[in-house]
């Protein structure tokens, strides 16, 4: 068992950690029920998270009432700023993926030591990888546009 000084063993906090995944194969399990023998310290530990864990899997979301929901939609402040949001965030993404197609270009591609096979494979799965991502954006887009239940409400 790898120990550091002045802090618990790393086996202990990789098993533990196992232990409240319930991720623990059988002879994890037996190392593990070792180690809460050998140590008090480790018996509080794996009382007190299992008490934690049980206590967090009761925990749920409440979701808002529909006329909750509905009236935060309707705002326009409420509208505008996630159009915002979402216009500031894929400026960013197109910004970035400008730069890194910049960069495979003129590195990538140029580069005489990457055999002409990884060169031309790399690009033709780019290619289909943009292709798919603009065909499903494209389809989405349309049904989005003419969808007959899109005034309907919940």
């Amino acid at each position: 068992m790898k120990t550091n000084p002045g802090q618990i063993p790393e086996e202990w906090q990789i098993l533990l950690m196992k232990a409240l995944d319930d991720a623990l194969s059988e002879a994890e399990w037996e190392r593990f029920e070792q180690l809460l023998k050998s140590s008090t310290e480790f018996r509080r530990e794996w009382e007190e998270l299992s008490r934690v864990r049980q206590i967090t899997r009761k925990v749920g979301f409440k979701a808002p009432r529909k006329e909750v929901w509905d009236m935060y939609q309707s705002n326009i402040y409420n509208r505008l700023e996630r159009g915002i949001s979402w216009f500031v965030f894929i400026i960013g993404v197109l910004l970035i993926a400008g730069y890194g197609i910049f960069e495979f270009i003129t590195e990538f591609l140029t580069d005489a030591h990457v055999p002409l096979v990884m060169r031309v494979g790399v690009s033709l799965t780019g290619a289909g990888v943009l292709a798919l991502f603009a065909s499903v954006l494209r389809e989405k887009l349309f049904m989005r546009k003419n969808d007959p239940y899109n005034e309907v409400q919940r």
